[in-house]
């Protein structure tokens, strides 16, 4: 199975004034679209999976790309925001089709592969696209599993209120691999990490706000209004900013890509221990998010089970 290697033909260059020749690429794929502008320095990514909306390779793939291509391009963008264009939903997590396909195949190293495409754009996240960026999760729906992971890696969280986030991976007997005990741990305890993960809590923003693992909110279609005032806010501080964040990385805190690699080998093990009933319950997961998403996006079709 492969992850990362992409044709880059559907990659173009932005024109940023008086840094052409250094300037990002934006992607734009059946999966993924980017934005520049110019006047915030803002690269906005858009993920518009088809079927149900989570990290499937394709996708990881489009991620990976255009937050190598921001690396590439060292001091052209100030932020980086996560986005979804899916209306209602920021990501459902990981492709659970593919996990149970893996799984029953017993192959290992390729949910090793995938597990790995996965924390690749958690540590992108966390590290600033390696450019100095501020990494921003602008989440407008549920985000579940390795979506609200996904969401976790960045420097600022938004929500709307209303949206669903949590871990429920416990239902089927594994827990969530990809940084979710890291990043909870470090934001808001390892006790409320552990309650998260080992009850299966999908809570709404507004206690995710209170527990101070979202740290903005915003009405229900205010997601990005509120992003661009943070934003605003930060761009008078951007200097402080990023030299507490290289700080942090010596600090006791620092997350590292051994500590979620460590941890994402316990996960594969994890997964690869899972019975049929098991599989079942995460069967059965899938295709209720499927009929959810049908009902709500008529005609978009479906990729699992």
């Amino acid at each position: 199975m492969q992850i990362i290697d992409r044709s880059r033909a559907h990659l173009h260059t932005v024109p940023l004034p008086g840094m052409a020749a250094n300037a990002p690429r934006l992607l734009s794929t059946p999966l993924l679209t980017s934005r520049y502008e110019a006047d915030t320095r803002a690269l906005w990514m858009y993920a518009h999976p088809t079927g149900r909306p989570c990290f499937t390779p394709e996708l990881l793939a489009d991620v990976l790309a255009q937050q190598q291509e921001v690396e590439l391009a060292p001091g052209t963008v100030d932020f980086f925001l996560n986005c979804s264009g899916v209306s209602g939903v920021y990501n459902l997590g990981g492709d659970l089709d593919l996990f149970q396909k893996l799984v029953e195949a017993g192959d290992e190293d390729g949910l090793m592969r995938y597990a790995e495409a996965c924390i690749r754009a958690i540590n992108n996240n966390v590290a600033g696209l390696h450019a100095d960026a501020v990494s921003m999760a602008v989440v407008q729906g549920d985000a579940l599993g390795g979506g609200f992971e996904a969401a976790l890696s960045c420097h600022v969280v938004i929500a709307e209120r209303g949206a669903k986030m949590g871990f429920p991976e416990m239902l089927f007997n594994l827990f969530p691999g990809m940084g979710a005990y890291s990043l909870v741990a470090r934001k808001a305890g390892p006790r409320v990490a552990e309650d998260l993960i080992l009850n299966a809590r999908v809570l709404p923003a507004e206690k995710m706000h209170e527990l101070g693992l979202v740290d903005h909110l915003a009405e229900p279609g205010r997601g990005e209004w509120v992003a661009r005032d943070v934003m605003r806010q930060m761009s008078t501080q951007l200097k402080g900013f990023r030299a507490f964040q290289r700080a942090k990385m010596h600090a006791y805190v620092r997350l590292t890509y051994q500590e979620l690699e460590d941890v994402t080998r316990e996960w594969v093990r994890g997964a690869m221990k899972l019975d049929r009933k098991d599989l079942r319950t995460m069967e059965r997961l899938v295709k209720a998010q499927n009929r959810m998403h049908a009902a709500n996006h008529p005609g978009t079709g479906s990729v699992s089970a």
